[in-house]
């Protein structure tokens, strides 16, 4: 058996913040900066920072620099309700709409049926936001789920014993 002295790995969110730098016209595009950082206030470096459409693939902007930062500029096909993805490693995740950011407020939103889009949304809020709704959410499913389990396993119980 081995000792460790390092002490105990823990999560921290991820909370992410974008500011233009420069406005979009005809012939240019907006210039965006993402801040993002960890609960502690710690800068997120070397984040891969996606921008996510509905449906189809990602499209990787880059890095978060030592500062938690990056600059870019929205692509031509980007959309209202496609997100920015800041990814820092397994359960360090944070995204951003690009409308409720304020980044898109001139884009239209992409041609997705409603449904899709909505089932789409859901997915990722269940499965990617690290704090805020995904906890109590899912800490109230998993015990709604162990009390199902339990009640299910008893009235086997029972039924078995009836039976004898």
């Amino acid at each position: 058996m081995g000792w460790s002295t390092s002490p105990p790995a823990r999560a921290h969110a991820i909370e992410s913040s974008l500011e233009h730098l420069s406005q979009q016209t005809e012939s240019f595009a907006a210039e965006l900066e993402l801040n993002s950082r960890f609960s502690t206030g710690e800068p997120v470096d070397a984040a891969t920072v996606r921008l996510l459409p509905p449906e189809g693939p990602g499209i990787e902007l880059g890095r978060t620099d030592a500062e938690g930062r990056l600059r870019f500029t929205l692509p031509d096909a980007a959309a209202a309700d496609w997100e920015l993805q800041v990814d820092a490693g397994p359960g360090h995740r944070d995204y951003l709409e690009l409308a409720e950011a304020g980044a898109a407020p001139a884009l239209a939103a992409s041609p997705t049926p409603p449904a899709a889009w909505r089932r789409t949304a859901l997915g990722r809020l269940l499965a990617h936001r690290p704090g805020g709704v995904q906890q109590p959410l899912l800490g109230s499913l998993a015990k709604g789920g162990v009390m199902v389990g339990l009640g299910a396993a008893g009235a086997l119980l029972l039924a078995r014993r009836r039976r004898h």
